[in-house]
Protein backbone atom coordinates (compact mmCIF):
# COMPACT_ATOMS: atom_id res chain seq x y z
CA UNK A 1 0.00 0.00 0.00
CA UNK A 2 1.16 3.20 -1.05
CA UNK A 3 -0.42 7.12 0.04
CA UNK A 4 0.50 10.41 -1.68
CA UNK A 5 0.25 13.59 0.12
CA UNK A 6 -0.07 16.71 -1.99
CA UNK A 7 0.22 20.01 -0.66
CA UNK A 8 -2.12 22.38 -1.26
CA UNK A 9 -3.56 26.09 -0.18
CA UNK A 10 -2.49 28.23 2.44
CA UNK A 11 0.01 26.87 5.38
CA UNK A 12 -1.16 28.31 8.74
CA UNK A 13 2.26 29.86 10.85
CA UNK A 14 2.20 30.37 14.57
CA UNK A 15 4.55 30.98 17.42
CA UNK A 16 3.69 31.39 21.06
CA UNK A 17 5.85 31.87 24.21
CA UNK A 18 7.66 28.34 25.89
CA UNK A 19 5.45 26.79 28.18
CA UNK A 20 7.68 23.29 27.91
CA UNK A 21 8.18 22.35 32.28
CA UNK A 22 11.61 20.85 33.12
CA UNK A 23 10.30 17.06 33.47
CA UNK A 24 13.16 15.78 35.92
CA UNK A 25 11.76 18.12 38.63
CA UNK A 26 7.82 18.00 37.73
CA UNK A 27 8.54 14.02 37.76
CA UNK A 28 11.62 12.99 40.17
CA UNK A 29 13.17 9.77 40.04
CA UNK A 30 12.19 7.90 43.40
CA UNK A 31 12.94 4.19 42.37
CA UNK A 32 15.23 1.70 40.70
CA UNK A 33 13.71 -1.14 38.80
CA UNK A 34 16.79 -4.43 38.18
CA UNK A 35 15.63 -6.13 34.98
CA UNK A 36 15.70 -9.84 34.57
CA UNK A 37 19.66 -9.47 33.78
CA UNK A 38 20.25 -6.96 36.31
CA UNK A 39 20.71 -3.69 34.70
CA UNK A 40 19.29 -1.10 36.69
CA UNK A 41 16.60 1.29 35.58
CA UNK A 42 15.52 4.33 37.24
CA UNK A 43 11.88 5.18 37.48
CA UNK A 44 9.83 7.27 36.57
CA UNK A 45 11.43 6.58 33.09
CA UNK A 46 12.44 9.25 31.64
CA UNK A 47 13.97 10.44 27.79
CA UNK A 48 15.41 12.90 25.91
CA UNK A 49 15.83 12.82 22.43
CA UNK A 50 15.98 14.20 18.82
CA UNK A 51 12.36 13.95 17.68
CA UNK A 52 9.16 12.07 18.72
CA UNK A 53 6.73 12.63 15.88
CA UNK A 54 3.42 11.08 15.44
CA UNK A 55 1.80 10.61 11.82
CA UNK A 56 -1.99 10.99 12.92
CA UNK A 57 -4.64 8.85 10.63
CA UNK A 58 -7.42 7.57 9.63
CA UNK A 59 -8.19 3.81 10.10
CA UNK A 60 -11.75 1.20 10.15
CA UNK A 61 -12.54 1.09 13.69
CA UNK A 62 -14.54 -2.30 12.88
CA UNK A 63 -10.93 -3.71 12.24
CA UNK A 64 -8.99 -2.09 15.02
CA UNK A 65 -11.46 -3.50 17.47
CA UNK A 66 -9.61 -7.09 16.94
CA UNK A 67 -6.59 -5.58 17.21
CA UNK A 68 -7.27 -5.00 21.13
CA UNK A 69 -6.68 -7.52 23.43
CA UNK A 70 -7.80 -5.78 26.54
CA UNK A 71 -11.80 -6.55 26.85
CA UNK A 72 -12.07 -3.31 29.38
CA UNK A 73 -11.49 -0.94 26.07
CA UNK A 74 -12.87 -0.43 22.56
CA UNK A 75 -11.92 1.99 19.30
CA UNK A 76 -13.16 5.70 19.72
CA UNK A 77 -15.73 6.23 16.53
CA UNK A 78 -16.21 8.95 14.56
CA UNK A 79 -19.91 9.37 14.26
CA UNK A 80 -20.24 10.76 10.49
CA UNK A 81 -23.40 10.44 7.94
CA UNK A 82 -24.81 7.72 10.26
CA UNK A 83 -22.08 5.35 10.49
CA UNK A 84 -19.68 4.88 13.16
CA UNK A 85 -17.10 2.79 11.12
CA UNK A 86 -14.00 5.32 11.59
CA UNK A 87 -11.52 6.00 13.65
CA UNK A 88 -8.65 7.65 15.00
CA UNK A 89 -4.79 5.38 14.98
CA UNK A 90 -1.23 7.33 14.96
CA UNK A 91 2.12 6.25 14.33
CA UNK A 92 4.91 7.21 16.62
CA UNK A 93 8.56 7.40 15.83
CA UNK A 94 11.29 8.06 18.23
CA UNK A 95 14.71 8.78 17.83
CA UNK A 96 15.69 8.70 21.53
CA UNK A 97 19.39 9.88 22.50
CA UNK A 98 19.14 9.27 25.92
CA UNK A 99 17.19 6.83 28.52
CA UNK A 100 17.71 4.56 31.45
CA UNK A 101 18.05 1.88 28.18
CA UNK A 102 20.35 3.91 26.33
CA UNK A 103 19.58 5.29 22.66
CA UNK A 104 17.12 3.49 20.70
CA UNK A 105 15.29 4.33 17.54
CA UNK A 106 11.38 3.10 17.60
CA UNK A 107 7.63 3.22 16.27
CA UNK A 108 4.73 2.77 17.92
CA UNK A 109 1.49 1.35 16.54
CA UNK A 110 -1.36 3.16 18.09
CA UNK A 111 -5.04 4.07 17.81
CA UNK A 112 -7.49 6.02 20.62
CA UNK A 113 -9.34 3.99 22.61
CA UNK A 114 -12.25 4.54 25.44
CA UNK A 115 -13.04 2.72 28.44
CA UNK A 116 -15.99 0.27 27.88
CA UNK A 117 -19.41 2.03 29.05
CA UNK A 118 -18.06 5.77 28.29
CA UNK A 119 -19.69 7.63 25.99
CA UNK A 120 -17.23 8.34 22.29
CA UNK A 121 -16.25 12.24 22.58
CA UNK A 122 -17.64 14.26 20.15
CA UNK A 123 -15.33 14.43 17.29
CA UNK A 124 -15.21 16.10 14.11
CA UNK A 125 -16.09 14.53 10.50
CA UNK A 126 -13.46 14.92 7.84
CA UNK A 127 -14.03 16.46 5.02
CA UNK A 128 -11.53 17.07 2.18
CA UNK A 129 -8.26 15.72 3.77
CA UNK A 130 -6.62 17.20 0.83
CA UNK A 131 -6.27 20.95 2.13
CA UNK A 132 -3.53 21.57 4.40
CA UNK A 133 -5.90 23.86 6.68
CA UNK A 134 -8.83 20.82 6.83
CA UNK A 135 -5.85 18.62 8.10
CA UNK A 136 -4.95 20.94 11.06
CA UNK A 137 -8.36 21.59 12.13
CA UNK A 138 -9.40 18.34 11.84
CA UNK A 139 -6.42 17.18 13.79
CA UNK A 140 -6.25 19.81 16.33
CA UNK A 141 -9.85 19.50 17.12
CA UNK A 142 -9.67 15.73 17.59
CA UNK A 143 -6.60 16.29 19.99
CA UNK A 144 -8.52 19.14 21.87
CA UNK A 145 -11.76 16.78 22.09
CA UNK A 146 -9.90 13.89 23.29
CA UNK A 147 -8.08 16.14 26.23
CA UNK A 148 -11.18 17.69 27.34
CA UNK A 149 -12.62 14.49 27.65
CA UNK A 150 -9.99 13.56 30.35
CA UNK A 151 -9.41 16.70 32.01
CA UNK A 152 -11.35 15.46 35.26
CA UNK A 153 -9.81 11.95 35.59
CA UNK A 154 -6.15 13.85 35.10
CA UNK A 155 -6.83 16.49 37.86
CA UNK A 156 -7.71 14.24 39.80
CA UNK A 157 -4.56 11.62 39.23
CA UNK A 158 -7.09 8.67 38.09
CA UNK A 159 -6.31 6.41 34.98
CA UNK A 160 -8.32 8.80 32.13
CA UNK A 161 -11.09 6.49 30.12
CA UNK A 162 -9.72 7.67 26.63
CA UNK A 163 -6.27 7.02 25.91
CA UNK A 164 -4.13 5.63 23.05
CA UNK A 165 -3.97 1.89 22.62
CA UNK A 166 -0.29 0.92 21.68
CA UNK A 167 -0.69 -2.04 19.64
CA UNK A 168 2.67 -3.21 18.71
CA UNK A 169 6.09 -1.28 19.05
CA UNK A 170 9.70 -2.09 16.86
CA UNK A 171 12.57 -1.23 17.92
CA UNK A 172 16.35 -1.58 17.98
CA UNK A 173 18.17 -1.69 21.43
CA UNK A 174 17.09 -5.25 23.38
CA UNK A 175 17.98 -3.48 26.77
CA UNK A 176 14.90 -1.21 25.94
CA UNK A 177 13.06 -4.35 24.98
CA UNK A 178 13.63 -5.79 27.72
CA UNK A 179 12.33 -2.70 30.14
CA UNK A 180 9.46 -2.19 28.42
CA UNK A 181 8.23 -5.88 28.31
CA UNK A 182 9.25 -6.82 32.37
CA UNK A 183 8.88 -3.17 33.54
CA UNK A 184 5.20 -2.65 31.70
CA UNK A 185 4.05 -5.27 29.12
CA UNK A 186 4.46 -3.25 26.47
CA UNK A 187 4.39 -5.26 22.63
CA UNK A 188 7.89 -4.79 21.70
CA UNK A 189 9.92 -6.69 18.97
CA UNK A 190 13.34 -5.74 17.56
CA UNK A 191 13.65 -4.41 14.33
CA UNK A 192 15.96 -2.53 12.07
CA UNK A 193 14.44 1.02 12.65
CA UNK A 194 16.39 4.40 10.96
CA UNK A 195 15.10 7.60 11.25
CA UNK A 196 16.71 10.56 9.50
CA UNK A 197 16.24 13.79 10.54
CA UNK A 198 16.90 17.27 8.14
CA UNK A 199 15.50 20.65 8.43
CA UNK A 200 13.11 19.97 6.22
CA UNK A 201 12.57 16.38 6.22
CA UNK A 202 12.01 13.29 8.73
CA UNK A 203 12.11 9.85 7.18
CA UNK A 204 11.39 6.68 8.82
CA UNK A 205 13.05 3.20 7.14
CA UNK A 206 11.62 0.00 9.05
CA UNK A 207 13.22 -3.44 8.04
CA UNK A 208 12.96 -7.01 9.57
CA UNK A 209 16.16 -6.84 11.91
CA UNK A 210 17.25 -10.92 10.60
CA UNK A 211 16.22 -10.74 6.57
CA UNK A 212 16.52 -7.50 5.93
CA UNK A 213 13.00 -7.12 4.32
CA UNK A 214 12.02 -3.83 3.83
CA UNK A 215 8.63 -3.51 5.84
CA UNK A 216 7.59 0.40 6.00
CA UNK A 217 9.01 3.60 4.53
CA UNK A 218 7.54 7.04 5.96
CA UNK A 219 8.73 10.31 4.98
CA UNK A 220 7.32 13.76 5.27
CA UNK A 221 7.84 17.50 4.76
CA UNK A 222 8.81 19.25 8.25
CA UNK A 223 8.36 22.70 9.27
CA UNK A 224 5.50 23.62 6.98
CA UNK A 225 2.72 24.05 9.82
CA UNK A 226 1.93 25.66 12.83
CA UNK A 227 4.72 25.93 15.30
CA UNK A 228 4.23 26.56 18.92
CA UNK A 229 5.36 24.87 22.42
CA UNK A 230 3.65 21.27 22.86
CA UNK A 231 3.54 19.54 26.38
CA UNK A 232 0.98 16.35 26.08
CA UNK A 233 -0.14 14.59 29.07
CA UNK A 234 -1.87 11.24 28.02
CA UNK A 235 -2.78 7.13 29.27
CA UNK A 236 -1.12 4.59 27.26
CA UNK A 237 -3.55 1.16 27.51
CA UNK A 238 -1.32 -2.55 26.91
CA UNK A 239 -2.70 -5.70 26.50
CA UNK A 240 -3.76 -7.88 28.84
CA UNK A 241 -2.24 -10.88 28.70
CA UNK A 242 1.56 -9.14 28.56
CA UNK A 243 0.56 -7.78 32.06
CA UNK A 244 4.25 -7.95 34.58
CA UNK A 245 2.31 -7.45 37.32
CA UNK A 246 -0.83 -8.50 38.43
CA UNK A 247 -1.68 -6.08 41.26
CA UNK A 248 -1.65 -2.80 38.77
CA UNK A 249 -4.05 -2.48 35.75
CA UNK A 250 -2.57 -1.87 32.11
CA UNK A 251 -2.50 1.46 31.82
CA UNK A 252 -0.17 4.16 32.77
CA UNK A 253 0.53 7.80 32.36
CA UNK A 254 3.25 9.12 29.37
CA UNK A 255 4.18 12.60 28.91
CA UNK A 256 5.85 14.69 26.01
CA UNK A 257 7.04 18.19 25.88
CA UNK A 258 9.21 20.68 23.46
CA UNK A 259 9.83 24.05 23.32
CA UNK A 260 9.53 24.06 19.88
CA UNK A 261 6.74 21.59 18.63
CA UNK A 262 4.83 21.10 15.24
CA UNK A 263 1.35 20.28 13.86
CA UNK A 264 1.85 19.85 10.01
CA UNK A 265 -0.09 18.52 7.33
CA UNK A 266 0.88 15.21 6.22
CA UNK A 267 3.16 15.83 3.00
CA UNK A 268 5.00 12.72 2.12
CA UNK A 269 4.68 9.08 1.83
CA UNK A 270 3.52 6.46 3.47
CA UNK A 271 4.22 2.74 2.17
CA UNK A 272 3.93 -0.80 3.30
CA UNK A 273 6.28 -3.33 1.74
CA UNK A 274 5.50 -6.03 4.01
CA UNK A 275 2.26 -7.23 6.43
CA UNK A 276 5.08 -9.45 8.08
CA UNK A 277 5.06 -7.53 11.35
CA UNK A 278 2.29 -6.96 13.87
CA UNK A 279 2.42 -3.46 12.84
CA UNK A 280 2.19 -3.51 9.15
CA UNK A 281 -0.37 -5.78 9.15
CA UNK A 282 -2.46 -3.44 11.61
CA UNK A 283 -1.62 -0.61 9.85
CA UNK A 284 -2.52 -2.13 5.99
CA UNK A 285 -5.36 -4.14 7.68
CA UNK A 286 -7.21 -0.66 9.33
CA UNK A 287 -6.64 1.13 6.10
CA UNK A 288 -4.09 3.43 8.06
CA UNK A 289 -4.52 6.55 5.81
CA UNK A 290 -2.07 9.83 7.09
CA UNK A 291 -4.04 12.94 7.87
CA UNK A 292 -1.30 14.99 9.94
CA UNK A 293 1.78 15.18 12.27
CA UNK A 294 2.29 15.94 15.85
CA UNK A 295 6.00 16.67 15.87
CA UNK A 296 8.09 16.73 19.01
CA UNK A 297 11.39 18.58 18.36
CA UNK A 298 14.22 18.35 21.17
CA UNK A 299 11.82 16.01 22.73
CA UNK A 300 11.74 15.48 26.77
CA UNK A 301 9.76 12.75 27.77
CA UNK A 302 8.42 10.45 31.33
CA UNK A 303 6.77 7.40 30.89
CA UNK A 304 4.89 6.66 34.47
CA UNK A 305 4.51 3.40 36.49
CA UNK A 306 1.68 1.48 36.11
CA UNK A 307 -1.20 2.42 37.86
CA UNK A 308 -2.22 0.51 40.80
CA UNK A 309 -5.78 -1.57 40.97
CA UNK A 310 -8.19 0.25 43.24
Amino acid sequence: MKIKSLLLGTIISLSTASYAADLSESYPITSTTYLSDGTPVDMPFHVQGEATSAVVGLIDANVAQFFLWNWQWEPVRLHCEGTASKGIGALYTQKITASPAGAYNETISSFYVKRRGSVDPILPCPGDMTEPSAQLDFTGKVLAALAAANAAQQAAGKPHNYALYNQHLMLDNPVAIRAGREIWGYPKQAADVSITITPRQHTLTLNNQYTGQSMLDVSYTRQIGVNLPLHSVGDNVLPDYLLPDYSKVPQLSGVLSSDSGWMMPFVGEFTIHSRASLTTFFLAESDFTPVAVVEFPDVSGVAMPLYNRE
